[in-house]
């Protein structure tokens, strides 16, 4: 059986471009596991194609599907790995930073009273395709900002805030301003009564990205934070937004993006976007820095075709790395205006069911 075969039939089911040495990276998740969404996290593709590989291997008979959703290999499964040179997966991360690269045991406390204050947070919710970061991340990213200079005395846009990442950033008490603009209700009612508590300088209003950045904001901050998402058109906004927002030369914004529902093909696109349109530096991209949560709405939002895939998650495999980008000082004058555009759903988006 030939790889590149597998790799055709995926794409023509997912209309996201496959190859083999994807088809071997899923292969080389499902050796060292059966579980799918360790397989999702393992891989680092996306999610569709990451279902069609393992169908394709079930419908030629080189792994079984259990009643309780594992997927094992088969002997001729584990002979098609070992005449293909494709071996298990193993996990060098370091597990006293989780493979950030930032963590110190100061950072606990801050912890600690994230997590007794945000106790009665909102939970994440399907309309706003939302899915908050763990406690460990948001602290982690807080701790990242601060140390690139960029939170201390600071200015800080927060653009969509189910993470709270503004109660945390004002917890460590380094911002001189947080602005959050979001557009859940329940999150910006919240927000403000959480900040108006605990005496932190966090104000939060509503608003769509879709929208132009309100006049007061353009140009007032040093650094944004997003977790935007991942339709081209949507990271072109969130990018449009977090920037217009920003002083000038100099000036950073944090976001994360994932492997999940973003291919390297729309992370090449996207780059150029930032690159050629936007005339910034991507200064960090660090692997998997953040783990979310996992969220109560998950399977009903997806597919529901194959067993395997309608399975709770285990751990947290939800994850997205951390780009920091600074404004250089030829930035372009980018136009406020509206975008329409549709946010949430391509053929690589996690929300998504195939038409019967």
């Amino acid at each position: 059986m030939d790889l590149q075969l597998i790799a055709e039939r995926v794409y023509q089911r997912t209309k996201v471009e496959t190859t083999v040495r994807d088809v071997e990276k899923v292969m080389s998740g499902l050796a060292s596991t059966s579980h799918f969404w360790e397989i999702v996290c393992t891989s680092q593709k996306p999610f569709n194609v990451v279902a069609e590989i393992v169908e394709e291997m079930r419908s030629r008979g080189l792994v079984d599907i259990g009643e309780n959703g594992d997927i094992t290999l088969t002997p001729e499964g584990k002979a098609f790995l070992r005449d293909h040179k494709i071996f298990a997966h193993k996990d060098y991360t370091c597990p006293a930073c989780e493979g950030r690269g930032i963590w110190n045991e100061d950072l606990k406390k801050l912890a600690q009273r994230f997590d007794e204050v945000t106790v009665d947070r909102p939970e994440a919710i399907l309309d706003y395709d939302q899915g908050y970061i763990t406690t460990r991340t948001v602290i982690s990213r807080i701790a990242l900002i601060a140390e690139r200079g960029d939170l201390e005395g600071k200015k800080l846009l927060v653009l969509g805030d189910d993470d709270l990442l503004s109660i945390a950033a004002g917890l460590s008490g380094l911002p001189e301003e947080i602005v959050v603009l979001e557009i859940d209700d329940r999150l910006v009612e919240y927000i403000n009564r959480k900040a108006k508590q605990l005496g932190l300088p966090v104000q939060a209003e509503k608003y769509d990205f879709r929208d132009k950045l309100p006049e007061q904001y353009v140009g007032r901050f040093d650094t944004f934070n997003t977790d935007p998402p991942e339709t081209i058109e949507a990271l072109e906004v969130c990018m449009t937004r977090g920037l217009t927002g920003l002083r000038g030369e100099g000036c950073a914004g944090y976001f994360g993006l994932t492997r999940t529902e973003s291919s390297l093909k729309k992370w090449n696109l996207f780059q150029q976007l930032l690159v050629n349109k936007f005339d910034v530096a991507i200064t960090d991209i660090i692997h998997e820095f953040n783990h979310y949560v996992n969220w109560d709405y998950l399977l009903g939002s997806i597919r529901d075709d194959y067993t395997f895939v309608q399975v709770m998650p285990r751990l947290n495999w939800y994850r997205s790395s951390m780009y920091r980008i600074e404004l250089l000082g030829g930035a372009k004058k980018l136009e406020n205006k509206p975008m329409p555009c549709e946010l949430y759903v391509d053929e690589e988006a996690l929300i998504y069911k195939p038409k019967k």
